[in-house]
């Protein structure tokens, strides 16, 4: 019976990260919360549950589309494994898990040393290799700002024709950025945490290129690649990740109670969590979801 962490980045919805917590608190796991200092004084100043400790770890400032993402997960990579869990678990705040723990550990015991990442190809390889330039103002990609707005927008379209050899462009691929990983390449990230930084510091949107393109110029991870199938965001595949994350209808889309019935057929699919759940937009089906509805 193994030992998984749980990694979760939070930058809002404090009500729903409790409920999250909830559902992970178990003796089998370990937590480790990781908040946008942005957002930190919403949130406790700790989280103390039945069964899984709570490890906060020391927030930073994260922006959409910039390096301060990959550093959040590579701080909360950084943290756990000196501990050696058989399994992490990347979450966001806005994420649950469909199922109860005792399925997800068994899950997990039946699929030793695999990894779980969703690869996809709704981009061009020539769409990615543009992410890996040296973009500007990099903490303003989401910017109302005309100005920067404009900026980015012709900046992009300069690094869309303007190749990049930072990285052959035949080992760059994409995915989704919230992923389940063995111990052994959690340590390996951690001790490339500077090539890693240096190949992404100033790039665009990398958090969902980084572990796959990692796997790519680390080849011995390929062959434990869970499922390797790429996807093309249809509702009817299945994300080699475990999460199911519905980009068809959005970007991702917010599950409503509406909704159950796909959830439900995502787990008779085989995924163990979804995302994107917003107590704002809709908070019953995420109670639904926690009182063990599809659990």
């Amino acid at each position: 019976m193994g030992k998984h962490a749980y990694l979760i980045i939070a930058n809002r919805n404090p009500n729903q990260l409790k409920l999250l917590l909830k559902t992970l608190d178990d003796s089998r796991n370990d937590i480790y919360l990781l908040l946008d200092k942005k957002s930190k004084n919403i949130f406790q100043d700790k989280y103390l549950l039945n069964f899984s400790p709570v490890y906060m770890i020391k927030p930073i400032n994260i922006y959409w589309g910039d390096y301060s993402l990959i550093q959040a997960e590579l701080n909360l990579f950084s943290a756990a494994c000196n501990k050696n869990y058989d399994y992490y678990h990347l979450l966001s705040g806005l994420d649950l898990p469909l199922v109860n723990q005792d399925i997800i550990h068994n899950f997990f015991d039946k699929n030793p040393n695999k990894e779980f990442i969703t690869y996809s190809v709704a981009l061009t390889p020539k769409q990615l290799q543009m992410r890996i330039h040296n973009h500007h103002f990099t903490k303003s990609f989401r910017s109302n700002n005309k100005v920067l707005k404009l900026y980015h927008k012709i900046e992009n379209k300069v690094y869309s024709v303007i190749p990049e050899r930072k990285i052959p462009i035949e080992k760059i691929k994409f995915g989704s950025n919230w992923v389940s990983l063995e111990n052994n390449i959690v340590n390996d990230l951690v001790k490339n945490i500077n090539e890693i930084k240096s190949l992404y510091f100033k790039e665009y949107l990398v958090d969902e290129i980084f572990i796959p393109t990692f796997i790519n110029l680390h080849p011995s991870y390929k062959e434990k690649i869970y499922y390797k199938k790429p996807v093309h965001d249809k509702p009817e595949e299945f994300q080699g990740n475990l999460r199911y994350i519905n980009w068809w209808d959005g970007s991702p889309y917010v599950w409503t109670i509406n909704d159950y019935s796909k959830l439900e057929k995502a787990v008779k699919m085989g995924h163990l969590f979804s995302r994107k759940f917003d107590e704002n937009i809709d908070n019953k089906i995420i109670y639904k979801i926690v009182e063990q509805d599809l659990r």
